[in-house]
């Protein structure tokens, strides 16, 4: 923030092109994390798809279930993955870094989804069905890739550098209205 006794020797336009800067940085920040919070809830949602039955089996005339994490362990991993880059993108202050951290989680998600299409798909001639699981999966994967383009499009730099017009245009404003 900006000191009083600064602003003293300031002129008014920079004090408000001063705050106005700051003031654009903390909603960018805010911005950042709202999106980050919204893309780990969407992680931790489709990492839940992995505790549900993924296939359904009849052998020795019982019903067997399987789930994910049983059947699917490379996706277990993507998931630890995706979600340690999730978690890596909030950590991170707004930037270049957070940005390649939440592409680098698209990536996996990508990676997440084309798993879990996959292995809706079993073969015929086997005896075993597939459970819910890899349907909510993909639908689960497809939110959390949203979210994260949401993220990659808010996270993008805005570059708004003030006008020497737009500066005295506010600051008339800010007088008329105090």
């Amino acid at each position: 923030m900006i000191r009083r006794d600064e602003e003293r020797v300031l002129a008014p336009e920079e004090v408000l092109g001063r705050r106005l800067e700051l003031a654009e940085r903390e909603l960018g920040v805010g911005q950042h994390r709202w999106f980050a919070r919204a893309t780990l809830l969407a992680a931790l949602a489709t990492g839940i798809t992995l505790l549900l039955p993924w296939t359904f089996s009849r052998r020795l005339g019982e019903s067997v279930w399987q789930l994910g994490i049983e059947t699917q362990p490379s996706l277990v991993l993507t998931w630890v993955a995706g979600l340690i880059t999730s978690i890596l993108a909030l950590a991170l202050r707004p930037g270049s870094v957070a940005q390649a951290c939440t592409a680098i989680t698209g990536v996996i998600t990508l990676v997440f989804i084309a798993g879990s299409w996959q292995a809706n798909a079993l073969d015929a001639l086997s005896d075993a069905w597939p459970g819910p699981g890899p349907s909510f999966a993909v639908v689960t994967g497809l939110s959390w890739l949203l979210c994260l383009s949401a993220q990659l499009i808010a996270d993008r730099p805005h570059p708004t550098t003030p006008t020497p017009e737009s500066l005295h245009s506010a600051i008339t404003h800010l007088r008329h209205t105090r």
